[in-house]
């Protein structure tokens, strides 16, 4: 069947909508996309978890890598995993002895949100986390970063993510204005609408590793990075901006 002016109009008003709604040029999101994945394929890190879709095994090295420096986790994600190898193995130890062998990590909070998330897996689940996005939001301690890390390197779907490299990154090539904190909404938007589709994991995994990197929050690699051409904040100064720099993870 024809398609009616009166369709087209509205078809065009559909996408400059949604065009509008990330506030993204569509040939910059293509050049971003194809030198980000390039940059990855030369650059990026030979990390554990990367090599599993577990669900398990990226929901414990997703909580230990919050605030936590990538060379600490990898010994401890592979002691812990040889420790509790499962949900059910893990939901069946006490907390104390679960805090005993993530020490020295740090932040006691988090062995704790991992027993209670594997508890409620088992209890609830069968012992498989699910994809499902409000189902993974309503486990105590898997926040939306997580859930989109879980469905994204599990279960390889475009879900979006923003961590503090991402952050980082998005607001220096994309925004350069303001507090990046006070843009989460905008930052989330960007991060989803930059994803190629059917590509999540690569392009995710790439962002955090251009954060954690290149795109650095101290002396970051401007002269040699791939989007000088068009970041808005390059070359970055970071005493002009007065910029504050936080522990962080990855």
């Amino acid at each position: 069947m024809p398609t009616t002016s009166r369709s087209r109009t509205t078809a065009r008003r559909k996408k400059k909508s949604s065009k509008k709604s990330s506030g993204l040029d569509s040939s910059l999101k293509r050049r971003f996309q194809t030198r980000l994945l390039k940059w990855y394929e030369k650059h990026g890190r030979d990390l554990p978890w990367r090599k599993t879709s577990d669900p398990y095994h990226i929901l414990v090295s997703e909580v230990m890598l919050q605030q936590t420096q990538v060379d600490r986790v990898i010994p401890k994600y592979h002691e812990f995993l040889n420790r509790y190898p499962s949900f059910e193995e893990l939901a069946d130890a006490p907390v104390s002895d679960v805090k005993k062998t993530w020490y020295p990590l740090g932040y006691n909070i988090r062995p704790e949100r991992l027993h209670s998330i594997a508890c409620e897996t088992v209890e609830r689940y069968g012992g498989q986390l699910p994809s499902d996005a409000e189902e993974l939001l309503s486990f105590k301690g898997i926040g939306r970063y997580t859930a989109g890390a879980i469905r994204s390197f599990a279960f390889n779907e475009d879900a979006p993510i923003l961590d503090t490299n991402v952050i980082r990154v998005l607001h220096r090539v994309f925004v350069a204005k303001g507090d990046p904190k006070t843009q989460k909404p905008k930052l989330w938007e960007l991060s989803e609408a930059l994803i190629p589709r059917g590509k999540g994991y690569d392009f995710n995994q790439a962002i955090m590793d251009f954060g954690a990197t290149c795109c650095t929050a101290r002396n970051p690699s401007c002269r040699q990075c791939p989007m000088k051409s068009f970041c808005k904040t390059y070359p970055f100064d970071q005493k002009s901006r007065g910029a504050s720099v936080r522990h962080e993870g990855r």
